[in-house]
């Protein structure tokens, strides 16, 4: 009985780490810009950590299902893992509050970061259940040798192969169309409930036109929440556009309260300011556009290049 146990606990925590692992795939842009918020990575170097640690939980889910050195190696090491992201949640929680997405399970099943402390205080536990009842090792030392490097080196290549890092959801948008004047005016009609409380018409502003419902947009928008905490004076502004019940859960998801912003209304204003494509940012000059991207074209380093101009 206590064999069995033993088995399914591991089956069980194995399973709900590639599970994990797999959420973070796609969308992985989210979980990349954790590593730059947390200073840890760099705009370059994060989508190699986060594919990484990804492979890294790949790596721990197949062997606890397979039952490979559980106590000598296994068990330790993700219980080490474990308390890794629970201490990144704690200072997630002293840091910006419980609130937002912890990230454990991607964007695919969203938690607060207290319940992802929670979640990994669970799987510790069962971890350390697991390593009191294990009894010895099922395999022998050769095959050991043979499977565990295979399984390690196929793991972190994984994230890779499944989502490159040059990886881009196609876009519409004609980045080319640039040096016009864009009608800003349209944004501080009398129709408009919101109106932006900075002239956008004059001097340098980078302006993302999101919308509330659209996925693309909050990932625009995480980053542009890691690239203002880190250069508060990049001059972003977030033009919304969306049923105005859901703005509250899209500030608390993307944490972009803080950055200027107004609830755009009126679908006809809208593409004639925004366009059809989005996300869409835009680097705009005295009413003009000299440059447009979405988010995943979006740097920081270019931006402030072009302020600077």
């Amino acid at each position: 009985m206590k064999k069995i146990i033993s088995i399914l606990l591991s089956l069980s925590i194995g399973l709900v780490f590639i599970a994990s692992a797999a959420a973070k795939i796609y969308p992985m842009e989210p979980f990349e810009y954790q590593f730059v918020d947390m200073g840890i990575a760099s705009w370059t170097t994060a989508p190699y950590i986060a594919r990484f640690f990804i492979g890294m939980e790949f790596f721990l889910g197949i062997m606890l299902i397979l039952n490979i050195s559980l106590r000598k190696f296994t068990l330790k090491f993700a219980i080490g893992l474990l308390c890794v992201f629970t201490i990144y949640l704690a200072y997630k929680i002293i840091s910006e509050g419980n609130t937002g997405n912890c990230g454990c399970f991607g964007e695919a099943v969203k938690m607060s970061p207290l319940q992802g402390i929670l979640k990994n205080l669970v799987l510790i536990a069962a971890c350390v259940l697991v390593y009191i009842s294990t009894e010895k090792d099922y395999w022998n030392r050769l095959w050991k040798k043979i499977t565990i490097p295979i399984l390690l080196i196929a793991c972190m290549c994984l994230g890779f192969f499944i989502y490159p890092i040059d990886a881009r959801f196609v876009s519409s948008m004609d980045k080319n169309k640039v040096n016009y004047k864009v009608p800003l005016e349209l944004m501080y009609t009398d129709s408009q409930k919101e109106k932006p409380k900075v002239d956008l018409t004059k001097g340098k502003h980078v302006i993302a036109f999101l919308s509330l419902m659209c996925s693309h947009c909050r990932i625009a928008a995480k980053k542009i929440h890691v690239m203002h905490k880190k250069n508060p004076a990049i001059p972003f502004y977030i033009a919304l556009n969306g049923d105005p019940i859901i703005e509250p859960e899209f500030f608390d998801d993307t944490h972009t309260k803080d950055i200027p912003h107004n609830l755009f209304l009126g679908p006809k204003d809208w593409m004639q300011v925004a366009g059809f494509s989005l996300p869409v940012i835009m680097y705009i000059e005295n009413g003009v556009v000299k440059k447009k991207c979405d988010g995943m074209d979006l740097e920081q380093s270019d931006i402030e290049a072009w302020m600077k101009k």
